[in-house]
């Protein structure tokens, strides 16, 4: 099976790569926390401190930025609708109120976009910097159920099965219809959406099957994951304190 896609996170080596999921799983879900958590009234510029803390651990982990900002450009729409919409809200409905207080409400507009902007720069750190095959078992050691780990593992697999199902159609399409489709352009793509589909039903009840013969029990095994050192939870732990200590910088000063 050929496709473009492919667990690329193993192409880099870093200190960040190297932290266990165990530790890494856990302090990146307790900086979404403490950055998602900030008032809404706080100053813009509590997020270039954060940024700089993020931005720090993203040059550690080796991967070019543009990695980052093109899978930032994915949600990026949505993150601006936010913002945009919650200004534009308040002016629909009160005209008066927008006007008087317009300086906060753009403050406000601004940090809800800086908190998903942040966050999502946290989380993407997280999956850029992991392997597939350390989180499963890293969750399972977190307490995951197991039937939530078994379905994340056959979901991320099975991908690969419709982007490849997906050349194949591309190719039996291109090679009966030349050139851009000038007609039906709907309908071609629908049958050819459908096509896909039942392809990969097809193809992923043979692996299933397949699994089951060899002795699949309803979760994966995970016998040379050797597990985090103190070394993970360390670094792990310094990240969460220098984002701990922005969050909390107004109680100190």
């Amino acid at each position: 099976m050929k496709n473009g896609i492919s667990d690329s996170n193993g192409s880099y080596d870093s200190v960040i790569h190297r932290i266990d999921p165990v530790a890494k799983i856990p302090a990146a879900l307790a900086a979404i926390v403490l950055i998602v958590s900030e008032p809404l009234n706080v100053p813009i510029s509590r997020f270039a401190l954060y940024m700089l803390i993020i931005l720090f651990a993203a040059a550690l982990s080796r991967i070019p930025l543009m990695r980052y900002l093109k899978r930032m450009l994915v949600v990026s729409p949505f993150i601006a609708m936010a913002a945009v919409f919650y200004p534009l809200s308040l002016y629909l409905s009160s005209r008066e109120l927008f006007l008087l207080d317009s300086d906060i409400i753009y403050n406000t507009a601004a940090v809800i976009m800086m908190k998903a902007v942040c966050a999502l720069f946290v989380l993407l750190l997280l999956t850029l910097t992991s392997r597939f095959t350390r989180v499963m078992p890293a969750l399972r050691r977190l307490g995951v159920p197991p039937l939530a780990i078994t379905l994340a593992a056959l979901t991320y697999r099975y991908i690969f099965i419709l982007s490849d199902e997906l050349q194949r159609t591309n190719r039996a399409r291109e090679s009966r219809t030349p050139g851009r489709l000038v007609s039906n352009r709907l309908g071609v793509y629908g049958n050819q959406v459908a096509v896909i589909f039942l392809r990969s039903w097809e193809r992923s009840e043979t692996v299933y099957k397949s699994m089951l013969s060899r002795g699949f029990t309803g979760e994966f095994p995970y016998s040379n994951y050797s597990g985090p050192d103190s070394r993970d939870f360390l670094i792990a732990t310094v990240f969460v304190i220098a984002i701990s200590a922005v969050r909390f910088i107004s109680f100190v000063l």
